[in-house]
């Protein structure tokens, strides 16, 4: 037990010290000055669909984590997983997963379930994303991972064969990735990026699976690094890269999110006084 707090005291501790040792890394080749002016160029108007689309992807990932619980008040679903993106996002994205499953243990839930389910889930989204990167290539390497991405998705959805609601988990996940390929592209046009968009959502999609792998707060480290590397084989600069991984994944994703959080916590409130009155009258 002491050995495990201490592993979590030094990754707490490595955690702000592997973010700047990334941002160290970005300085060597990138011009600081280039980002700002980038960021000046940001056309506004594009993040407004930019987070709307995300808001609607988290919503939609609620509803699914939902409907693979079972019962569970929606709003309060919405504020606790948007606390946990929230979380995930100004540390690391394991703490994110850690606070929701805490949360859910709390609400009753037995904690090997809620992270069997959770840990399903993830796999048939890590499916999808190997699946997208792997179908629009034309290497023996390219159609090896689209067909691990077809065995991760079958196996999920076998695994989960006997679910009530295993069709709008189904449905619920499209709608989840239709939402993320449509908020990328967006932010692509917010930033000026112009490549196709089947390129913008493949390279996105590979920076998602990369950001969970470091252990850096805002996912700094490698998903900036593969946003750069990536989009400059498109011949995108290496700062407008950075700056739309800052803007997708940072800037969007905690205005989405905190956007929920307050209107479900208002909601929840508004619910829980309706029905005290309720019970009053």
């Amino acid at each position: 037990m002491e050995n495990k707090k201490g592993l979590t005291a030094n990754l707490k501790r490595l955690s702000p010290i592997t973010g700047i040792v990334a941002l160290l890394v970005l300085s060597f080749f990138i011009s600081w000055n280039d980002v700002w002016q980038r960021f000046k160029e940001v056309n506004i108007p594009y993040l407004i669909p930019s987070a709307l689309f995300t808001s609607a992807f988290v919503i939609a990932e609620t509803l699914r984590l939902r409907w693979v619980l079972g019962t569970y008040r929606l709003e309060k679903l919405l504020r606790i997983f948007s606390l946990s993106r929230l979380v995930g996002i100004g540390t690391v994205h394991l703490a994110g997963e850690g606070i929701l499953l805490g949360a859910l243990k709390l609400s009753g839930f037995s904690l090997k379930s809620a992270t069997i389910a959770l840990l399903q889930l993830r796999c048939l989204d890590l499916g999808v994303i190997c699946l997208v990167v792997g179908i629009y290539g034309n290497t023996y390497f390219s159609f090896s991972i689209s067909i691990i991405g077809f065995g991760l998705i079958a196996v999920t959805i076998w695994k989960r064969r006997n679910l009530n609601y295993l069709r709008e988990v189904i449905l619920s996940s499209l709608f989840m990735y239709l939402f993320f390929a449509l908020s990328v592209i967006a932010s692509a046009k917010a930033v000026r990026i112009d490549i196709g968009k089947i390129d913008v959502i493949r390279v996105s999609a590979v920076s998602v699976l990369s950001q969970v792998l470091p252990v850096t707060p805002l996912g700094l480290g490698t998903r900036d690094l593969s946003l750069i590397a990536l989009l400059s084989s498109f011949g995108v600069s290496r700062e407008k890269a950075l700056v739309f991984s800052w803007i997708e994944f940072i800037v969007v994703s905690v205005i989405s999110l905190s956007l929920i959080y307050i209107l479900s916590f208002i909601f929840e409130k508004m619910k829980d006084k309706n029905h005290t009155m309720n019970k009053l009258s």
